[in-house]
């Protein structure tokens, strides 16, 4: 329940004007939450911003957030404080989907791109493997690897890409 509830007009453009550009929302967020912790008497770590007034300080980007900005507050009992956009309803952060793992390496791109052979752990091996004598080594020349047929066939194809 909320115990408190006020609207304020914030002004943000003191204190962004004198940081660089390309930090200027940001400080408008810090500015923000100094503002609510010195006026709602709350520390910094229990003010939440809202989705939508997060959405109105980084409308413009990163280098031109608005001067000032209505906001709605509330205070509730255990000290949070949650800042919405004035006229909306709080609502709170988005977290991002989960990414699945993308291969990083080269060989691990061009190993997913052919479709080849994972490498076996250690738990998908028999327990007890039967010792077998290392082959000698032949004068013959040495077969290419699929890795290096799959490189080479992405070569090609980067080196066909039409150029504008």
């Amino acid at each position: 329940m909320a115990t408190l509830e006020r609207t304020y007009t914030v002004p943000l453009r003191q204190g962004f004007r004198k940081s660089p550009k390309y930090y200027r929302t940001n400080r408008a967020v810090t500015t923000l939450r100094a503002f609510l912790a010195r006026h709602m008497k709350a520390p910094d770590d229990k003010i939440a911003i809202g989705q939508h007034l997060n959405e109105e300080l980084w409308r413009n980007g990163i280098r031109h957030p608005p001067a000032r900005v209505s906001v709605t507050v509330r205070k509730f009992d255990d000290g949070t404080v949650q800042a919405e956009l004035a006229g909306k309803t709080y609502k709170g952060a988005i977290k991002p989907e989960a990414r699945r793992e993308e291969p990083q390496g080269i060989k691990e791109r061009l190993q997913a791109a052919v479709g080849g052979k994972k490498e076996a752990t250690p738990e998908a091996l028999p327990d007890e493997t039967p010792a077998e004598p290392a082959p000698e080594k032949s004068d013959a020349p040495v077969k290419k690897t699929v890795v290096k047929k799959a490189a080479r066939k992405v070569a090609k194809k980067t080196a066909k890409a039409p150029s504008s």
